[in-house]
C-alpha cells in the first residue's frame, strides 16, 4: 500500500469518525432537550401546586377569620360580587379590612399574570380560568381604588372589555 493509499484510508476513517461524533452529539442534544422539557413541566406543576395552595390557604383563612368571613358573608347576601354597590353597605372598619383582603387578592392575581407574561402560566389556564376569575374581581378592585403594575392594569381593562360586568361604580 502506497503512502497515498494509506492517507486516503485514514482520511476515510477520519470522515467516519466525524460522522459518528455528529450522530453522538445529535443524540446528546435530543436527550438534553427532552430533560429540559421534563424539568420545565415539573417546575410548572410545582408552580401550579404552590399557587393553588396559596389561594386555598387565603380562602380558608378568610372563611375562618372572625373579621373577613362575616364581611364576605354580608357582601354575598347583598349581591356581591355582581352588585358592587353592596360595598357601600360596609362600615368604615369593614371596608378597610375588606380592602386589605382585596389587596392580597389583587397581588395574588397580578403575580399570576406576571407568571403568564414570563411563560410560566399556560395559555389554557389563562384563557379558561384566570381571565374569568379576574373579571369578577376587577370591578371590586376599581371600586376600592386599588392600583397595580401598569401592565396588569392594562390587562384588567382588556379583560373587562371581553367580560362586561355589572356596574363598577359603587355610587
Amino acid at each position: 500500500m502506497t503512502l497515498m493509499e494509506l492517507g486516503a484510508v485514514w482520511e476515510f476513517l477520519g470522515a467516519i469518525g466525524v460522522i459518528v461524533t455528529l450522530i453522538y452529539l445529535d443524540v446528546q442534544i435530543r436527550q438534553n432537550t427532552h430533560a429540559m422539557k421534563e424539568g420545565k413541566r415539573l417546575a410548572l406543576a410545582q408552580t401550579y401546586q404552590m399557587r393553588a395552595d396559596a389561594l386555598q390557604n387565603m380562602t380558608v383563612i378568610a372563611a375562618n377569620s372572625e373579621y373577613i368571613g362575616p364581611i364576605i358573608i354580608k357582601l354575598t347576601e347583598l349581591g356581591y360580587p355582581e352588585d358592587i354597590a353592596s360595598l357601600n353597605e360596609l362600615t368604615s372598619e369593614e371596608r378597610g379590612r375588606f380592602k386589605l383582603w382585596q389587596i392580597a387578592q389583587q397581588t395574588h392575581w397580578d403575580n399570576m399574570f406576571f407568571q403568564y407574561q414570563q411563560g410560566f402560566l399556560d395559555v389554557e389556564y389563562y384563557q379558561d380560568a384566570f381571565r374569568e376569575r379576574v373579571a369578577r374581581l376587577a370591578p371590586t378592585w376599581s371600586a376600592l381604588g386599588l392600583g397595580g403594575r401598569s401592565s396588569f392594569e392594562q390587562e384588567l381593562a382588556d379583560i373587562l372589555e371581553d367580560y362586561p360586568m355589572a356596574k363598577t361604580d359603587p355610587t
